[in-house]
This record gives structure tokens, C-alpha cells and sequence, in this order.
């Protein structure tokens, strides 16, 4: 006979078992299967594109060798709930695609894709891209940006440093992206439209790195996160065109100071993955507490530098990819909570502190990866990556793909 404390602990353990068996069972998100992919790896990053009719998501194959970037059409967008017709590579394998490694197995690595402007052809993507056979776990590889829209397909840019993290501005004239070719790891922009010079760098601090820059919804400001000795720092620049237009290097600096905020000056913290809320009034952000660097809070600033940071919550799951996921009223955000015992529930933060959080049911289990689509006509998606709650090892296994209409 078992002791009393022992029997306890083994009843509440089954209690919370079959109450987390029946959350998963009944929840409101919906597989995205994408037939041939799933269960051969994991997948993640999904982000559905800005016309609404196809998505893309990096797939890491289950052998860890390939790192890949597919676009995927939707049979009906307009239908609910949202199914894949066909899936494609951004750059194909095939040899007789102009862009590929020229044989049969040999595999080019993409990742960090960005959509860009939807035009009257289709849509248009940048990723960054190898243009040699590498795998992910090469000692060296070197990336570059690779752009493609409807009949047209090409490198934008060529440096044996690496080139990677494309964003396109919100009307598609520039791409800013990350790069090593000044060696200290700087932001560059790439201007469609400049026929002269049409690369320019835009950060010039000698002491770190920049990385995760998000447009503003505007085009005028663009928030990314700075490498400064021991922590990261949360950088707006507020007139990010008017330096990218200054044909001047030296003079590009000059203006760079001048426009440029620390909006977490003093922090010992570091900082990651900005994004700017639908009104770009506000700007929230992933945080690694000086005090406990393996934990993440989620916090929100005002973009115009007013007040301090607000914490808005703690314990949550940064994505791979990006920035926090705000709801399309900016009411809130949606994020992941680090909570092992509810496999790392769907949230939904308020911004307004007097309001209480709210846990979304699933049906899924550690999710991750969190982004919103809105429509023209206001209608909303929240696509992710989880676990689902199947039956078989091999389902529980691997990421796939899962969608939700949310409330807000």
C-alpha cells in the first residue's frame, strides 16, 4: 500500500493530465497541414503574406543538415478554415533553375525571409540565401540577400561577409538588413530605386552590433536593438529615409546621431526583438533581466521616447523569428508563457495594466512563433507553430502549423 502523500501526488498528478488532455482536445486553432513536410522536421516562423494568399515558414529538416525557406498558396483565402494547395521553395533545387547548385541532392540554406509589397503580378519575398551547397552546420557559411518577385529573381547583394535578417520598408522602396562587411556588424539599406549607389550603411556605432530592426507602420522610424558591452539596447531612429537618401557616408553619421534614441538608456538588461504596435505609437520588446539572463519578460515603450519601459509580463517565449505579436486593435499583444505544466499556453497581454490576461485555448501544445495577419476587411488570423495533440510519437514529435481567429 502506498504512503498517503504519495497516493495524493499521484491523484493530482492524473487530475492534471486528463484537465490538460481535455484543454488540448477542444481548443480553437486549426492544423495548417502542409502534406509532405509534416513530421519530417520542424517548422517554424510561418507569416502570412500581405495580399492574404499565401504564407512562408523556414522548415529545418529532421536530419539538421538543410535549412529551407518555402512560400506556400492557400486553396481559398478567403475560406475558413485556411488550407494549403501548394508549396514551393523560394530557391529551387532543380537544375534548370537558373539560381540553383547545378545537381541533383545539392541543397542551398535560406532563412530569415520577409515579405515585401504586393503588386498587381503577385507577391514579393527576400530571403537571405548561400549561393554555393552548404548545410546548416558548416563551419562556415556565407549569406546574402536574395529578392524575388513575380519574373524576376535576383541577388541583391554580394559580400564575402554575411548578409541576412531582410525587412522590407512598408512600401517596398528599401531593405534594410544585418551585415558583417563592416566588421562590427552593422545595418545596411538597400534602396530599390537608387540606380547610383543603391547600398548605404546606417549605423555607425564602433562599440557593438545592430540587429532586429522593425519599420514603423509610417516608413519614417525604425526601432532595432544594439550590442553595447554587456547588454542590448532598444534604438528608435526617427527619420530612418532621410538617411538612407543622404548620398554622404561621413555626413550619414552625422545625421545618425542626431536622430537616433536609446529609449532603455541606463539599462543593464538586454534587449531583443522590437516590434512597433499597429499605430507605431508604441513599441514592444523581448527583455533577458541582467539578474536572471535565461529568463524573458515582455515589455512596451512609447515610441516617442515619453516615460519609462513598462513591463507587462514575465516568463514568456521569445519567437525564433521577430518581435512581439500585437493584436490588430493594439489593445494587446499575444505571446507565449513559459509554464512547462500548461505545455506553454497562448496569452493574450493587455497593455492597459488594470485589465487582467487571458489564456487562449489551443488545443496545442508548446507554441511558439506567434504572428498576425489582418485583411483589408478587417478580418484577422494568428498563425503559429506547435505541437498538436495527437496520439502517435511521430505527431507529437515534429512542429507543424496551426491558425486562429482571434477576438481582437
Amino acid at each position: 500500500m502506498e504512503p498517503r502523500g504519495k497516493a495524493v501526488k499521484k491523484a493530482i498528478f492524473f487530475l492534471t493530465v486528463g484537465l490538460c488532455a481535455n484543454s488540448f482536445a477542444a481548443g480553437i486553432a486549426e492544423p495548417l497541414p502542409i502534406a509532405g513536410l509534416d513530421g519530417k522536421g520542424q517548422i517554424s516562423n510561418p507569416r502570412i503574406s500581405p495580399d492574404g494568399k499565401s504564407l512562408y515558414f523556414e522548415f529545418l529538416a529532421a536530419n539538421g543538415d538543410s535549412a529551407v525557406v518555402y512560400t506556400a498558396e492557400f486553396s481559398n483565402p478567403s475560406a475558413s478554415p485556411l488550407a494549403v494547395k501548394s508549396f514551393e521553395e523560394v530557391i529551387s533545387s532543380k537544375k534548370q533553375d537558373v539560381f540553383s547548385l547545378g545537381g541533383p541532392g545539392d541543397q542551398i540554406v535560406t532563412e530569415h525571409p520577409s515579405w515585401g509589397p504586393s503588386t498587381q503580378r503577385g507577391q514579393t519575398i527576400a530571403v537571405a540565401a548561400t549561393r554555393k551547397e552548404a548545410s546548416r552546420g558548416a563551419s562556415q557559411i556565407n549569406f546574402d540577400i536574395f529578392f524575388k518577385a513575380p519574373g524576376k529573381k535576383r541577388f541583391l547583394t554580394e559580400h564575402p561577409a554575411n548578409d541576412s535578417e531582410p525587412v522590407f520598408s512598408p512600401g517596398g522602396d528599401y531593405l534594410v538588413y544585418a551585415s558583417g562587411r563592416s566588421g562590427e556588424g552593422d545595418l545596411y539599406a538597400y534602396s530599390f530605386f537608387d540606380e547610383v549607389s543603391p547600398t548605404k550603411r546606417i549605423t555607425f556605432d564602433e562599440s557593438g552590433s545592430e540587429l532586429y530592426q522593425r519599420w514603423s507602420p509610417d516608413g519614417k522610424k525604425l526601432a532595432y536593438i544594439a550590442h553595447m558591452g554587456s547588454s542590448d539596447h532598444l534604438l528608435i531612429n526617427d527619420d530612418v529615409v532621410r538617411l538612407i537618401k543622404e548620398p554622404d557616408e561621413a555626413q550619414r553619421k552625422v545625421i545618425s546621431r542626431s536622430i537616433t534614441r536609446d529609449v532603455t538608456q541606463g539599462w543593464q538588461h538586454s534587449c531583443l526583438g522590437p516590434a512597433f504596435s499597429p499605430d507605431g505609437k508604441r513599441v514592444a520588446f523581448f527583455v533577458h533581466p541582467k539578474s536572471e539572463q535565461t529568463r524573458t519578460d515582455l515589455y512596451v515603450v512609447k515610441a516617442d521616447g515619453a516615460g519609462e519601459p513598462v513591463l507587462l509580463m514575465e516568463n514568456v517565449i521569445p519567437p525564433s523569428r521577430g518581435g512581439p505579436c500585437w493584436s490588430a486593435d493594439g489593445s494587446g499583444i499575444y505571446a507565449v508563457e513559459e509554464n512547462a505544466a500548461e505545455m506553454n499556453p497562448v496569452v493574450f497581454v493587455p497593455i492597459d495594466p488594470s485589465k487582467k490576461r487571458e489564456r487562449i485555448n489551443t488545443g496545442t501544445q508548446l507554441n511558439t512563433d506567434l504572428s498576425l495577419w489582418t485583411g483589408p476587411g478587417g478580418a484577422s488570423y494568428v498563425v503559429f507553430a506547435a505541437q498538436g495533440g495527437g496520439e502517435k510519437d511521430g505527431e507529437k514529435r515534429w512542429r507543424r502549423l496551426f491558425v486562429f481567429k482571434p477576438k481582437k
